[in-house]
């Protein structure tokens, strides 16, 4: 019960400290909710245009519990078991696992992958000389368009589906990692040969150290990109996974269905972006942070000087 207190206090705190999150989210809620009473009915049946928060909750959601195939925790809907919030919130939570699985491995192996053939290709001239063209080229590819190439090579598989989403960040971090490299200042570079440094060791000890802090725009967009990777992937051929759901929710024309999986997606992308930022910033501890006043003060004088122009 103290828990529980706590916690609601805490919640309590946050939206009495940040008013305008509260009125925002509430305008969006109450938004939605306003348009789905106002939207015209649907031709088809169970399908609402926009479905109401009540449609998603009272009907939608307890129907994924048919997701749920295990005889234990929940009654299974697929031998006669009652559709329940539990097995939903079980279903969610299994194809959610599926998703992740793919995820973290498509992920890990294009980021490392990624940053060390664009390190490479920054540090042998005759190597950028030989991709540079390939990579734009790569990197104007509609990544969506090669699912089902990757499907048709190595099948709707763990293998087939991380393929695809470490592709897709290889090719993000690739160039991101050139960029970076390539806006490290010369003055790095310069003072550490006047002191006698060889080419590798400038490049290992200076250049790359100098080029992790501005590599995290990348990293951190490559986190949004490989979960619409890993949707997309399982959206076509995977058995399972919350891109499966999604699929199965448009066969079936099931909007709140869909808001659900929609929701449950930008969650999990919220907190793996939040994850790698804080492994980044751990990574990068050593670069030195102003103060926080001295942030605010600095940004307040930008923009009055924005103001004043």
């Amino acid at each position: 019960m103290n828990r529980l207190k706590r916690i609601v206090l805490r919640i309590w705190k946050a939206a009495r400290d940040h008013p305008i999150a509260v009125i925002t989210w509430v305008i969006i809620l109450g938004g939605w909710e306003i348009a789905a009473h106002l939207a015209p009915e649907s031709t088809i049946e169970q399908a609402p245009l926009v479905p109401s928060w009540e449609y998603v909750f009272t009907d939608s959601l307890p129907a994924l519990s048919g997701g749920w195939t295990r005889d234990f925790w929940a009654p299974v809907p697929q031998t006669g078991g009652e559709e329940t919030y539990l097995g939903a919130f079980l279903a969610l939570a299994d194809h959610t696992q599926a998703t992740v699985v793919r995820l973290a491995v498509g992920l890990f192996a294009g980021v490392t992958t990624g940053v060390f053939t664009g390190l490479a290709v920054s540090y042998w001239p005759w190597v950028r000389q030989m991709a540079w063209a390939p990579l734009n080229l790569l990197r104007m590819f509609p990544l969506l368009a090669a699912i089902p190439l990757f499907q048709f090579w190595l099948g709707g598989t763990l293998k087939g589906t991380t393929a695809f989403i470490g592709f897709g960040v290889w090719v993000l971090l690739v160039v991101s990692t050139i960029n970076s490299v390539s806006n490290v200042p010369d003055r790095y570079i310069e003072n550490a040969r006047t002191l006698g440094a060889s080419r590798f060791r400038t490049y290992r000890s200076i250049v790359v150290p100098a080029a992790l802090p501005e590599l995290r725009t990348g990293l951190l967009l490559s986190a949004g990109l490989s979960w619409s990777l890993a949707v997309g992937s399982e959206y076509i051929g995977a058995t399972n996974g919350l891109g499966n759901i999604l699929a199965v929710a448009e066969f079936t024309t099931n909007t709140g269905r869909m808001m659900i999986i929609a929701v449950v997606i930008s969650i999990a992308a919220l907190s793996t972006f939040f994850i790698l930022n804080s492994l980044f910033n751990h990574l990068v501890r050593w670069v030195p942070q102003a103060p926080s006043s001295v942030r605010r003060v600095a940004a307040a004088g930008s923009l009055g000087g924005t103001l004043e122009k």
